[in-house]
């Protein structure tokens, strides 16, 4: 029976049927209280309704009862993602990794916090990897999303020709600052010896003005 109530809730989920499949989750786990993959579905439906609190719960209790499940650590990263949760998102997005390479979502979700963190370089490669992975699974939908993501980077990433400009000027000028600086100090030093030798060609003169006198 609780398998019934699975199938039925899974139909009306596929569906949007979402209060009538959640109402048949919660029986499919009233009858059967270990099954991970109900827990799992029910954690969909609560995230949808914006229920994320309680679809974290739903998807813990599935890691528990179904340790490898991969989804449930990527959905439980979404989820803790859109509570704003960053540090846990990224946990569990590298745990879904761990159990499965191929998972280019993870990548892109993980992605995507990196960049919104300033982690270029790290959201670079994510990119990179989802893109291949569903260039090789034929997800074009993601791979376009991955490559377009790619490129907005490495445009960030790249100065525009005028701050090219502005930075050639202001190394210019700053070369030309230093030079001045230099000078100056030669000039300075220049002027210490001029005084340092009128005040010797004085005390000379003087002294020599004295043995006349004497």
């Amino acid at each position: 029976m609780n398998i019934d109530y699975l199938e039925r809730a899974n139909q009306q989920f596929n569906e949007k049927q979402y209060q009538a499949a959640l109402e048949n989750y919660n029986l499919a786990i009233k009858h059967y209280p270990t099954l991970a993959e109900a827990y799992y579905n029910r954690g969909l439906v609560k995230r949808i309704i914006c229920n994320h609190e309680e679809a974290i719960q739903d998807f813990s209790i599935a890691i528990i009862l179904k340790p490898k499940m991969f989804l449930a650590y990527y959905y439980r990263g979404i989820t803790y993602y859109e509570l704003g949760d960053y540090p846990y998102a990224t946990a569990n997005y590298n745990h879904a990794i761990m159990l499965n390479s191929q998972l280019a979502r993870a990548f892109y979700q993980r992605a995507i916090i990196c960049g919104e963190l300033g982690k270029n370089h790290q959201a670079y490669e994510d990119f990179r990897q989802a893109a291949a992975i569903a260039k090789s699974q034929k997800d074009i939908v993601l791979y376009k999303k991955a490559k377009k993501a790619q490129a907005q980077i490495r445009k960030f990433n790249q100065p525009s020709p005028l701050v090219s400009k502005i930075s050639v000027s202001f190394k210019f000028l700053l070369l030309i600052l230093l030079v001045s600086v230099a000078l100056g100090k030669i000039n300075n030093n220049f002027n210490l010896i001029n005084d340092f030798n009128f005040t010797n060609d004085s005390e000379i003169n003087h002294n020599k003005n004295n043995d006349v006198d004497k």
